[in-house]
């Protein structure tokens, strides 16, 4: 059976670079996942340990290479993570991602 799903989300940094400047990817897949489990607006005290920016960009970093630096697919691997994460009620990270075959 041939997989003939279409990214939902290619072009996404292309359009990104249209409206802001000097977009980093790594940075890009963090903000992303902080909005999409609506954490973008929590005290700073919110943002340590496991939630921590610095270990979530290192998480980011390894998904952008292993989706061979293609924005569009890693926000795609994202949106993947956080349906099967709600589906199967389990709690995840972007680390989760690679865990998973997505593709």
């Amino acid at each position: 059976m041939k997989n003939n799903l279409k990214n939902p989300f290619e072009g996404y940094l292309a359009n990104l670079q249209k409206h802001k400047q000097a977009v980093n990817p790594v940075h890009e897949i963090v903000n992303c996942y902080y909005k999409m489990n609506g954490w973008e607006k929590m005290p700073k005290e919110f943002y340590t340990g496991r939630y921590a920016y610095n270990k979530l960009a290192r998480e980011a970093k390894s998904l952008y290479q292993a989706c061979d630096e293609v924005l569009d697919d890693c926000i795609w691997a994202l949106d993947k993570m956080k349906y099967l994460a709600e589906k199967g009620k389990f709690d995840w990270s972007i680390i989760t991602c690679l865990k998973y075959k997505l593709k």
